[in-house]
Formats: C-alpha cells, structure tokens, sequence
C-alpha cells in the first residue's frame, strides 16, 4: 500500500479526536444533483464518449458523539471505449465546523458497477479515503469547497475529485445552492474485477444543493 503510514496515521486520529467535540447537535442532510460535461481519455488516447453525465449525493449527519456520519453518491461515465455506474458509501466524521470552515475526513468504499473496457466487461469495490472542505465567503453568499476520495492499494490509484463554487440562498425551511465547478474521475488499475486499464474522466458540472 503506497499511501504513508503517518498520513494513514493522522487521517484515523484525527477521526478519534473529534468524534466527540464535533458531533452535530440535531439530526441534518443534504442533498445533490448535478450535470456533468465529461473528456475522456484512454492512456494518452482522447476517447469519444457522451457530452453529459448525471451524479448525485446525500449525507446524513446526527448528534451520536462515536458513530461516524454517512455520505452516499453516484456517478456515471459512458466513453466509446469504457463506462461504468459507481456508487459510493463514506463514513466521516467534522474534524472542523464553524461559520467559516468546514472539514470533514472519512473511510469508505466505491463500488463499480456495469463496467466495459473495450467491450469487456468488469466489475469491483474498491476503499478510499475522504476529505471534503469548505470554505465560506459570507460577503457574497459564497462558498468555496473541494470533495475528494482517493486511494492507493495494490496497484490500483483511483481519483474522484472535485472543486468549485457554490451561491447559497438562505431559505427558512432549507439552504438551497448553485453550484459550478470541475471534477476528475480516474483510474489506473492492474486489476479491476480481471481488467487492466488507465482512464481518465474530466470536465466543468453545474448542480443544486439542499441543505435542510
């Protein structure tokens, strides 16, 4: 495994360390949906592929000190070379929450679904770490955030990444946003459900966010 040990270290003590002190007061969740303009790419090969791709979140966040918070999302890709559905479930927990900064650090788990690389098919789950960050900018009703999984395990690197900027209008029954900004999907495995492959997915995305 490529990923150090003191970073491993420090991401699972930091998620001990605030379990407690950052816990939420009253049950919350949100919710995403986005449009995605995907490039694709193969190796150093661009790759055709559908002009548009959907994905979706939600989290549920609750005020039980030791459980972690839970995040689901789903995504798809669909390339002339390669597709697949990936759905993924995190467990995290607030390191950081406040009216200004917000970080959250987890483990969890992407599962790839109806996968084809040149017309062969695979499926797999793979673990990964989280991080997601936000940082407010009250004086324009703006938030800046970025949302990363990652993971480096026996020969596999896989990404999903993404950054931007979210207007937020701030309703009585619930924040609602705009969101915009860019997201990288990739994956370099030597084995993926008996496939081998380097693939890479990029591209600006638009979506609303509900934050009740």
């Amino acid at each position: 495994m490529k990923i150090t040990q003191t970073y491993t270290t420090f991401i699972l003590g930091a998620l001990l360390a605030t379990s407690v002190s950052h816990a939420d007061t009253i049950i919350g969740s949100d919710v995403e949906v986005g449009m995605w303009q995907p490039k694709y790419s193969s190796g150093s090969s661009k790759v055709e592929g559908d002009s548009k791709s959907i994905f979706a979140s939600a989290t549920l966040e609750h005020p039980i000190p030791m459980l972690p918070n839970i995040k689901g999302a789903y995504s798809t890709v669909k390339s002339d070379k390669y597709e697949y559905t990936k759905l993924d479930a995190t467990a995290y927990y607030e390191v950081l929450d406040n009216d200004l900064v917000s970080i959250d650090l987890g483990l969890g788990a992407s599962k790839y679904m109806d996968g084809k690389f040149n017309n062969i098919g695979f499926t797999g789950t793979l673990p990964h770490l989280y991080v997601d960050a936000e940082l407010s900018l009250p004086m324009i009703s703006s938030t800046l955030y970025t949302d990363i999984k990652y993971m480096d395990y026996n020969d596999n690197t896989v990404t999903d990444a993404m950054a931007g900027l979210r207007y937020d209008f701030n309703l009585v029954a619930a924040d609602l946003g705009i969101k915009a900004g860019y997201r990288v999907q990739s994956i370099d495995t030597q084995d993926l459900g008996g496939q081998s492959f380097d693939i890479k997915t990029d591209g600006y995305f638009v979506g609303l966010h509900a934050d009740f």
